[in-house]
């Protein structure tokens, strides 16, 4: 009941936000929205990216998840791990332990057969994948912390 709840919350929002930006898509909007990864549509629709290569320490505040219903989506399903934040507030969290230096508390492991980067915070418990472009993948606290974490470099590629 609890998540069918957040999920209105979120729809709602989402159609608020729509209506004040004049029905411009997530893709259409570009820089102006954090919850897109900048690029252009290629021809077959996939967003082509055209953010700078991963590098740890370095903010993109312009890249977020793929799209705005993926944003929407792992919001709904994972806001509350994070206190029940905003859509925002999530957004910036993810970015944040993206754009994060490595070392001490913060993890980062890159799966070599497709360049995917995982994060894990010890400190907050927050896991996340993203691509070597900045775009999220997901962002969560798992069940099993830093086991989970750890078994990410030995997963098979998933796009």
């Amino acid at each position: 009941m609890r998540r069918l709840v957040l999920l209105i919350v979120v729809l709602a929002f989402s159609f608020l936000v729509r209506t004040l930006t004049g029905g411009r898509s997530a893709a259409g909007a570009g820089a102006a929205n954090p919850s897109v990864a900048t690029g252009t549509r290629a021809g077959n629709g996939a967003l082509a990216q055209t953010a700078p290569a991963t590098t740890s320490g370095i903010t993109r505040p312009t890249i977020g998840f793929r799209t705005h219903r993926n944003l929407e989506e792992h919001f709904a399903k994972h806001g509350a791990e994070f206190g029940g934040e905003t859509i925002e507030q999530y957004l910036a969290m993810a970015q944040a332990l993206r754009d994060a230096p490595v070392g001490g508390d913060v993890e980062e492991i890159v799966r070599p057969s497709d360049g995917v980067v995982s994060r894990f915070d010890r400190k907050s418990g927050a896991f996340m994948a993203f691509d070597g472009d900045g775009t999220i993948r997901t962002f969560f606290r798992p069940n099993d912390g830093e086991s989970y974490f750890r078994r990410q470099a030995k997963r098979s590629p998933n796009r």
